[in-house]
């Protein structure tokens, strides 16, 4: 950049601010994680967990942090820079008081020691400065929100703990299957002994009774695999297995285009990109700003030793001598040809801010879906449970009239068993429904950015 400017800095030695941790949350000892089987963990203390724990969390206070540091950057140019420096001249070079050296002199010899300190000061720049800061608080403003990663985090944790609790369901009903097949098996062998019903019977009813055993095997390890998850979502090696609570998740209510008018409204990400679009014209009328002069004032105190001067090289100088100076200045720095640069580095920020907004409409659009998709796998979870219920009822009447049948010699073994797997299949079923219902409600809650982190004790 070509510019007109009095002097030109070639050394310096500057300090920087020192910026403080951003904390989010109050660190949660290693002993308050759950870590023995068993132990119990309610939901509300779940999210606590993750909301500390959670890598996305503790990302997001570091990028915190740095657009903390990037604003004190741009803070720094409203404060005095004060450099300090030092040189030694020798030859037919000397010294000048603003940390260069330059032009030749009529001895050839000559030994010269300046050392000092130098204040420039800013006064106005038209709003380069002012602009920038703005920009970067916005950034800043962004980056600390980070409702929207607890609301993930907070998502991710409570469909993870209902699907252990959805789980633990199945297992207790297989659980159930076999304790039952395990009675009609004792009771079809007793039976057996007396040659009142066939070795056939005795057969099927213990193949029966293998397969649900295996069904139980796979239900408990399924069992283990959602409480890893959970501990993932949470972000902590926790216990193997918790003892759960059932947890009410509230439903959101109105209608499809009022909870979609919610998500637009309320959604912490497209909040954070209106933090984005200011900070984007923050940035524009600051490259504008560019345009125009900069004015600053200078201060300069320092020493000057002469260890080997002519007497006729400085009026009164002789070997030895030593003499403080000072002075000031202000400097005014007017653009004339930038190369392009001010146009260019203008129309870099308009763009800029012209993919925000794209962005910010793309997400709009995501927003749109994913409400309804979250009300629409709502509404239908809701339908299904009076449908589970309906098939768990006529199911427990075949299973029962089955057993008395059987009991009586009017049906065979395998309609008990048919009977009974029918009964499993139309209880897993509906559990499947009403944990879907709890499911849906927090993907919805999520979808309209419903994040009530107060309810569960979280600021």
């Amino acid at each position: 950049m070509n510019r007109i400017r009095i002097t030109t800095l070639l050394l310096c030695l500057t300090t920087g601010g020192v910026v403080g941790p951003l904390s989010y949350a109050e660190p949660i000892d290693s002993e308050e994680v759950p870590t023995s089987p068993g132990a119990f963990l309610s939901m509300g203390r779940a999210v606590q967990i993750g909301l500390v724990h959670h890598p996305l969390i503790r990302r997001a206070s570091e990028t915190a942090q740095v657009a903390e540091a990037t604003l004190g950057q741009s803070q720094a140019r409203l404060y005095p820079w004060v450099d300090a420096y030092g040189m030694q001249t020798g030859g037919t070079i000397r010294p000048l008081s603003r940390f260069n050296i330059a032009g030749a002199q009529n001895k050839p010899t000559s030994y010269v020691e300046n050392a000092g300190v130098l204040a420039d000061q800013l006064i106005y720049d038209f709003g380069q400065t002012s602009h920038r800061i703005r920009a970067e608080r916005y950034a800043k403003q962004a980056a600390e929100d980070i409702v929207a990663r607890k609301a993930t985090v907070i998502m991710q944790i409570e469909q993870a703990y209902l699907q252990c609790l959805r789980q633990q369901q199945q297992v207790k009903l297989t659980e159930d299957m076999v304790r039952e097949r395990g009675i009609l098996k004792d009771h079809i062998a007793s039976l057996y002994q007396h040659q009142l019903k066939s070795k056939v019977d005795l057969d099927l009813m213990v193949v029966e009774l293998k397969s649900t055993e295996a069904q139980l095997i796979q239900a408990k390890n399924d069992l283990q695999v959602a409480f890893a998850r959970l501990n993932a979502v949470m972000g902590v090696k926790g216990a193997s297995a918790y003892t759960l609570e059932e947890a009410a998740v509230p439903r959101p209510s109105g209608t499809l285009e009022e909870l979609i008018q919610r998500g637009l409204d309320d959604r912490p990400e497209l909040l954070s990109q209106d933090k984005r679009i200011q900070q984007a014209d923050e940035r524009i009328r600051s490259a504008q700003a560019l345009n125009y002069p900069t004015i600053s004032t200078i201060g300069m105190y320092g020493v000057i030793h002469f260890s080997d001067a002519p007497t006729n090289q400085y009026g009164g100088a002789h070997p030895g001598q030593t003499n403080l100076w000072w002075g000031a200045a202000a400097t005014v720095s007017v653009p004339i040809f930038t190369g392009f640069l001010i146009e260019n580095r203008v129309a870099d920020a308009k763009q800029d801010r012209n993919k925000i907004e794209q962005r910010k409409q793309d997400f709009s659009n995501r927003v749109r879906m994913e409400v309804a998709e979250a009300y629409y796998t709502l509404q239908t979870a809701q339908q299904a449970i009076a449908v589970a219920e309906n098939e768990v009822r006529a199911a427990r009447s075949a299973s029962e009239l089955a057993s008395s049948r059987y009991r009586l010699g009017l049906a065979s073994v395998v309609d008990v068993t048919t009977a009974a797997t029918a009964l499993l299949s139309a209880e897993v079923q509906l559990a499947d429904a009403q944990y879907g219902v709890q499911t849906a409600a927090v993907a919805l809650r999520y979808a309209i950015g419903n994040v009530d982190t107060e309810s569960i004790g979280i600021n």
